[in-house]
C-alpha cells in the first residue's frame, strides 16, 4: 500500500532538516520530490515554503551539504 503524499512531506521534511549524512545530491533530491508533490496538487505553496527554508537553514549551517562551488567562489572565500 503506498503512503500517504501527507506522510511522505513530513518524512522529506524531517530529512531536509537533520539529513544523517553529507550527501548533497540527497538533499537536493529530498528537496525536487517536495517540489513535485507541491506541482502535482498533494502539498500546499506554504509547506513548499517551509521545505524550501528547512533546506536553506541545513545548508548554511552545514554547508557541505550544499551544491559543490566553482574553484572562483572558493578562492574567493580564502
Amino acid at each position: 500500500m503506498a503512503r500517504p503524499e501527507e506522510e511522505r512531506y513530513t518524512d522529506l521534511l524531517r530529512h531536509l532538516a537533520a539529513p544523517s549524512t553529507i550527501d548533497p545530491v540527497g538533499l537536493v533530491e529530498s528537496l525536487r520530490e517536495v517540489e513535485r508533490l507541491h506541482s502535482m496538487g498533494h502539498i500546499t505553496a506554504a509547506q513548499l515554503d517551509a521545505a524550501r527554508g528547512v533546506y536553506a537553514v541545513t545548508v548554511k549551517r552545514e554547508p557541505r551539504q550544499g551544491a559543490p562551488r566553482s574553484p572562483e567562489t572558493r578562492a574567493e572565500e580564502r
